[in-house]
């Protein structure tokens, strides 16, 4: 009989112990990109520097822009923020431009806009990645690799006395216009050149880190990357680099956002 009732007791407690409520897992999801972005996975590609050295660089999963800002989505910013751009933008910003990618934008103009849609600007290293998506030898951010850009970009309109052209003569095309390229970007070579977030460095890449580089700590200028509509084939290479002083306001010069797939580590409080 104390064998029986021992049995039914240990039977008893493996049920209980089953049945205590356990504390929920927390649940597993990816996050979707925000609407207009695509979700650009990270991975390793090999950089050069203007010497022919490769420098193997590796970037983490981040969100991008499907397109470049438009003038309707910068008018939006600066109608609902009361933000005083200190670039020209609205001179070109004409009616029918809608869908045009906005231009004559400084640096500072283009990181407001990014914080007001609670974005930032892409690194330099963030920005070849996604325009190569996954091509080791593309020289260009645009469809397939066998592609011309003649035939998948817009550029090589070039004023020939920029200062004196007509507004009219600016000859950007609405964004989305040419096929985009596998990770489902459009215009990352030719339409308008894009302000990134890192200072220029033409040496960065020999003393850089391998990992997510964020650019050196201070510089003249910012990165440009892209080339524009009013550019020679050779500017949309995706091996082009170039920088221009953060003030700097042109009718060939705007912008995309990216944004982070998790949030940045809080740092560790000094102890």
């Amino acid at each position: 009989m104390r064998n029986v009732f021992g049995f039914w007791l240990l039977v008893s407690s493996l049920w209980l112990t089953a049945c205590q409520v356990r504390p929920a897992e927390p649940p597993y999801q990816m996050r979707l990109p925000p609407p207009g972005m695509v979700l650009v996975p990270g991975g390793a590609f090999v950089r050069s520097d203007d010497a022919g050295r490769g420098h193997l660089t590796v970037v983490a999963p981040f969100f991008l822009d499907r397109t470049e800002v438009t003038n309707a989505e910068f008018r939006r910013f600066v109608q609902a923020t009361g933000y005083q751009s200190e670039g020209r933008w609205v001179l070109y910003a004409t009616p029918g431009r809608e869908q045009h990618p906005v231009v004559a934008v400084t640096w500072n103009d283009a990181a407001a806009y990014a914080r007001w849609a609670g974005k930032r600007l892409p690194t330099e290293a963030e920005w070849e990645f996604a325009a190569r998506a996954g091509r080791p030898t593309a020289q260009y951010g645009t469809a397939g690799a066998g592609v011309s850009a003649a035939s998948a970009a817009n550029f090589g309109h070039i004023a020939v006395n920029p200062k004196r052209m007509p507004l009219r003569g600016i000859q950007t095309t609405p964004v989305a216009t040419f096929a985009p390229n596998p990770f489902g970007l459009y215009d990352l070579a030719g339409n308008a050149a894009e302000w990134c977030q890192d200072w220029f460095d033409a040496d960065y890449y020999a003393f850089g880190p391998s990992h997510n580089p964020p650019g050196p700590d201070f510089g003249r200028g910012r990165v440009v990357r892209g080339g524009s509509w009013n550019d020679r084939e050779d500017y949309l290479q995706l091996t082009r680099r170039y920088g221009l002083p953060p003030g700097t306001i042109a009718f060939t010069l705007g912008f995309r956002c990216a944004a982070d797939v998790m949030p940045p580590s809080p740092k560790p409080s000094p102890e």
